[in-house]
């Protein structure tokens, strides 16, 4: 049964990721045409990428996603609510350190920034922005109360402090916020958030699960920013 969800998955990921080949092999021969040796080495980083995706993809499937609702479940049959509430801010915080994403962009900025920061402080205060509104969007999913409720301040709160701290440090807030939204943290907190609310109950309940990434991703946004203004970066 594994072996033919593995194989379902891998059609899957070919499907959604063929357009994407196509398009790269023809500005190979028409455009780029770079050196054969440079192009069959992508080619091989394609072939790792789709077996990586499709095994990824399934293991969270399989592993993830039960786990974070059966989690997120027994902590509220429990009432253990002080005990998630931490455990959503821990899980926010060691997912962001292990996102691939994450450790990318934070690879990149180190290799092009002129500011004076360094890629493990780039990633360790992504990481406490995410746990810190990883715990907020958990206390909403418990309290059910609108999601505007914390998007509107928490964004109107970014755009202030845009305007107070260097532009350097503006643009690189704004992408960490956007790939924590990652393979790693999407599904597990997504699942948490769906596991708390099946227990509560209601329709507007399970609405209430979903909106745990949209909430999160202000985080590491308002982190980097303030960041910057303590590093003096005005």
């Amino acid at each position: 049964m594994y072996l033919e969800d593995l194989k379902k998955e891998l059609k899957a990921t070919l499907k959604s990721l063929l357009p994407a080949i196509i398009l790269i092999l023809v500005f190979q021969i028409f455009f780029i045409k770079m050196p054969l040796n440079d192009f069959i080495t992508i080619i091989s980083g394609l072939l790792f990428t789709i077996l990586g995706f499709t095994f990824f993809i399934q293991g969270a499937k399989k592993g993830l996603l039960p786990l974070g609702e059966n989690l997120g479940a027994s902590f509220i049959e429990k009432r253990a609510f002080f005990v998630i509430l931490l455990f959503g801010f821990l899980l926010g915080l060691t997912l962001t350190i292990a996102e691939p994403d994450v450790r990318l962009v934070a690879f990149q900025i180190g290799q092009i920034t002129t500011l004076n920061i360094t890629q493990l402080e780039l990633i360790f205060v992504t990481s406490l922005g995410l746990g810190a509104f990883t715990l907020l969007a958990v206390l909403r999913s418990m309290l059910d109360f609108p999601i505007q409720y914390i998007l509107i301040p928490g964004y109107s709160t970014a755009i202030i402090l845009s305007l107070l701290v260097n532009n350097e440090f503006i643009s690189k807030a704004f992408d960490l916020g956007a790939v924590t939204t990652g393979p790693m943290t999407v599904p597990f907190l997504i699942a948490l958030g769906v596991g708390i609310a099946s227990v509560l109950g209601g329709r507007d309940r399970m609405e209430s699960g979903f909106g745990i990434m949209a909430i999160g991703s202000i985080g590491p946004i308002l982190a980097i920013l303030i960041w910057g203004l303590i590093r003096g970066g005005i």
